[in-house]
């Protein structure tokens, strides 16, 4: 049974989906926020050079530079360095972080020692240090010393730079800070728009000029973009309903009033209408604009809004029909799981089967030799032998006969004792009396011994198994699998010197056949049953049927080596009798 597809890999496929996904939207976040890490670094540029150009104007007298409007309050020389200062701070805060702090800390100090001159009401002298000369000859109460907002900015100014060094809470502080600052400033240049001195100056030649408001609110900007995926900025920069709603409304609010503000009083003081309909006319605009900006929102929202229901419907139409392609896929997943287990179940009691089929061959297969190595021994052994004393005591009884009949007499002995010999050896082949009566060790000393005579090939053989006895199918698996592999030496491995090794531990017993033939591909051997025999393929099964494992090292030219081993019970054996020692009756 077949499925088009796989939930589990389905599954897998989906969370791949995810990570790619997350992964991209990492990506996209990086990549929005990239443009605005330009604005800290484009205020520091636009703050030295603006503040540069008021150090010209005091150097070569030009008012212009001084206050860009006449007759209102200058930028006086400390304010411009401080500006200068605070810029280099801002622009080397994330490359030179220890050149931005020092910065940030002179801005910090100077402006809390220009409101401790203010409060304490005493004069040290250091905002006279330069431009002392163009300063004395002013009317100014204070020459050269910055006005109270100005200085209050520059306190706000410096503690933001010195905590934007860090994210978290301390970077929250310093975008309030700033924002402060940005608050005073604005006072003064809504001031400088609706011709209120009061709101940038104390007198006449004390108070925040034009640029400087200007450069404050550009420093507060260039704060707030430093870490924009940080605190304030990343609600503001995002697509969420409530950062659509500050972009929207936030500069309105603010731009539109004052603006409009301005332009109504402007034609007030032109004489185009009193300031009695002046008051009025500014509220009512202001209400109309303020009231259109909020609808068009509303109704962005309200649009943002229907989209992200439609959204909504779609993922969960979406997650509905995934939960039920998941549920129809576990089902046939199930089902064609139970299939395999039937198959597999089936397919164990078929090698289940196979193997007791085999086991019980095997088992008949040992009792027929048995029985045939008896009836060779017992009856076919004992008539030859039986012939062969007759055809001695015939051939002792014609001593004095004819030399052509005593001649022919001792080929028949002869030819008998050959007979004889064959049928012991044939017996032997069968199955050796000796691994019923003596045991496996025993029975494989032997079998080797003579194997080593008959073919005239080096053997040593080496047993641990110290005279204990194995079970019965044990015992005779090993014999037979140690004799296919000698015959397999034999006929295939062109050998002069093999090993044999039984060792017994821990309730196993491990068999080591090695010699150094040839060598062959193991891995191609065991698929080929060799004819005539049982070859790799019937001594791997062997091993299979007494719960045991096979392994094979061998290469071509390098000789082979056959180690097996098998849990296996040992037993001491009983008192052992003559048989051991004593030759076959057939060998003589």
């Amino acid at each position: 049974m077949s499925l088009r597809s796989n939930p589990g890999l389905e599954l897998a496929n989906a969370f791949g989906v995810f990570v790619q996904m997350q992964d991209a939207d990492l990506s996209e976040q990086l990549h929005f926020y990239a443009p605005f890490a330009f604005i800290p670094k484009a205020v520091s540029g636009l703050g030295v050079f603006i503040s540069s150009l008021v150090l010209l104007g005091w150097t070569f007298d030009v008012p212009i530079l001084q206050s860009i409007l006449p007759g209102q309050p200058q930028m006086v020389p400390l304010t411009a360095v401080n500006f200068i200062l605070a810029s280099v701070s801002l622009g080397m805060l994330k490359s030179r972080a220890v050149v931005s702090g020092l910065c940030a800390l002179v801005v910090h100090v100077i402006a809390l020692l220009i409101i401790g001159e203010y409060i304490g009401r005493f004069d040290l002298g250091f905002d006279k240090i330069i431009f002392s000369h163009q300063l004395a000859s002013g009317d100014q109460s204070f020459p050269g010393r910055p006005s109270p907002h100005t200085a209050i900015d520059l306190l706000f100014i410096g503690s933001a730079l010195l905590l934007s060094r860090t994210k978290g809470n301390a970077y929250r502080v310093a975008q309030r800070l700033a924002l402060i600052a940005a608050l005073i400033a604005s006072m003064a240049l809504v001031g400088y728009i609706y011709d209120v001195a009061f709101l940038y100056s104390i007198s006449v030649h004390t108070g925040m000029a034009l640029h400087t408001a200007l450069i404050f609110i550009a420093l507060s900007l260039g704060i707030l973009f430093i870490h924009p995926e940080q605190q304030l900025m990343s609600f503001v920069l995002s697509d969420t309903a409530g950062g659509m709603m500050v972009r929207r409304l936030l500069p309105a609010s603010i731009a539109i009033p004052i603006v409009a503000g301005g332009l109504i009083i402007f034609g007030a003081r032109a004489g185009l209408y009193d300031m009695a309909f002046a008051v009025p006319l500014c509220v009512v605009a202001s209400i109309l604009v303020l009231t259109t900006i909020i609808w068009r929102n509303a109704i962005a929202l309200h649009r943002s809004d229907g989209k992200r229901r439609q959204a909504e419907e779609a993922l969960r139409d979406a997650y509905n029909d995934l939960e039920q392609r998941v549920e129809e896929r576990t089902l046939q997943l199930s089902r064609v799981n139970e299939n395999l287990q039937t198959e597999i179940s089936k397919h164990k009691e078929s090698e289940a089967a196979r193997l007791e089929l085999l086991r019980r061959l095997v088992t008949a297969q040992e009792e027929e030799r048995r029985r045939i190595s008896r009836e060779l021994h017992d009856q076919t052994g004992q008539q030859l032998t039986a012939l062969l004393l007759g055809l001695k005591t015939l051939n002792n009884s014609t001593g004095n006969g004819s030399t052509s009949l005593h001649k022919n007499l001792l080929q028949l002995q002869k030819l008998t004792e050959r007979l004889v010999e064959e049928a012991h050896h044939l017996a032997w082949e069968l199955r050796p009396a000796a691994l019923d009566d003596l045991g496996l060790e025993t029975a494989l000393s032997n079998y080797v011994e003579k194997w080593s005579e008959r073919n005239s090939i080096s053997l040593d053989f080496h047993s641990g198994l110290n005279k204990l006895r194995l079970p019965a199918p044990v015992e005779t698996a090993v014999f037979r699998i140690v004799q296919e592999a000698l015959t397999n030496v034999l006929k295939h491995a062109e050998a002069t010197r093999v090993s044999v090794m039984l060792e017994y531990r821990y309730d196993e017993l491990l068999v080591i056949v090695e010699d150094n033939g040839r060598g062959f591909q193991p891995e191609a051997s065991l698929k080929v049953k060799e004819p005539g025999g049982l070859g790799l393929v019937g001594i791997n099964e062997r091993v299979a049927l007494v719960c045991g494992k096979l392994n094979i090292e061998s290469e071509p030219g390098c000789g082979t080596t056959l180690a097996i081993r098998i849990p296996a019970s040992a037993s001491v054996p009983q008192k052992a009798f003559a048989y051991e020692l004593a030759p076959h009756f057939l060998s003589r």
